[in-house]
């Protein structure tokens, strides 16, 4: 392979390269790029990738993103790497699988055999639920006494009502999920209650179960769809990789704005994570705000300290570091985000 950029999907076990077909985002070849006993799974992109890209092409290229992982999960354990991730090069790949070696292995040992589930239940008829809450003796209560009172009164007492009955939905809804997730949490190891995406959805939870346990959780969902008829709706997700669990996010390091952090700091061109934030103190000390009252340039001042503060204690992850050009360039970091 050329030394282009790459677009990682994710990550999975294997010493030897493979080829998964013309799988990828535009059409390319995904392949792996193997280190030790793992590999990333990959494919070429241009130069500028993700960026300037319309919504819709961006939707498009995150589709063929999941389907990428979810076709190589057919035959192995992937943990996804963070939607978007470019790195410049196969070398840069296999600095970063040298690097997160030990998080990658244990990830995937973690993942092994398991799927994530989503479990999404909501209300096929909203307008009726609020009906049913709008006929209870507190809300009726409310709108009679709206009907007899000021103009002024009405408006007020008529949105104390409408937050009433939000309040009372949401009551309705945690006493539904109290019953429909206890069965579903008990073939489960793990799981990650997602935000609702409108009021008419009573929950959105992904599962992390293993494998052998799907169709029992299958057959608990089937139950709970019989058991609510039609006022309750149930769908599940799955099998997913475990997005909501364990994803990658890898960063490299850009040498200008990094040397122009370093260099706002006052910073040597090799130090420590000590001497980093002993400077930082003194700049925030010596340029804070309080000290310059009405002083727009001053603030300004200090909030780029702040950003250049936070810029390179990212980069310097280990107790000392190095600013010069070809380490910066070489610079990679992988952290597993857990949920």
């Amino acid at each position: 392979m050329t030394d282009k950029a790459r677009t990682i999907y994710g990550l999975m076990e294997g010493d030897e390269p493979r080829t998964f077909g013309a799988i990828g985002i535009d059409g390319k070849e995904v392949y792996t790029v193997p280190f030790e006993g793992t590999s990333a799974i990959a494919s070429n992109m241009p130069p500028d990738g993700f960026t300037a890209l319309p919504k819709e092409a961006l939707l498009r290229n995150l589709t063929v993103y999941q389907s990428v992982i979810e076709q190589v999960m057919d035959e192995h354990p992937v943990v996804p790497v963070k939607f978007g991730t470019l790195l410049q090069g196969d070398e840069t790949i296999v600095r970063i699988l040298k690097r997160g070696k030990d998080q990658i292995v244990q990830s995937l040992k973690e993942i092994k055999n398991r799927i994530e589930v989503d479990v999404v239940a909501l209300w096929p008829d909203l307008n009726a639920v609020l009906v049913e809450i709008g006929r209870t003796d507190e809300i009726k209560a409310l709108k009679e006494d709206a009907a007899s009172d000021s103009e002024g009164a009405v408006l007020e007492m008529r949105i104390n009502a409408g937050k009433r009955v939000k309040a009372l939905l949401d009551e309705k809804r945690e006493s539904l999920k109290s019953v429909i997730l206890p069965p579903l949490m008990s073939l489960a190891e793990k799981h990650a209650i997602h935000p609702l995406m409108d009021d008419g959805m009573i929950m959105n939870v992904a599962f992390l179960i293993k494998k052998e346990n799907a169709p029992r959780l299958e057959g608990v969902v089937s139950g709970l769809d019989r058991r609510y008829e039609d006022r309750i709706n149930f769908r599940i997700i799955g099998p997913l990789p475990p997005y909501s669990f364990r994803t990658f996010e890898i960063k490299t390091a850009d040498y200008g704005p990094l040397s122009h952090a370093r260099n706002l700091l006052q910073l040597p061109e090799e130090t420590t994570q000590q001497e980093i934030r002993d400077k930082y103190w003194q700049l925030t000390k010596k340029f804070h705000p309080d000290k310059f009252p009405g002083d727009r340039e001053a603030q300004k001042h200090f909030e780029k300290i702040n950003q250049a503060y936070k810029l390179v204690n990212d980069y310097c992850q280990d107790p000392s570091c190095s600013f010069r050009e070809t380490d910066i360039k070489n610079w990679v970091s992988i952290t597993a985000v857990c949920n």
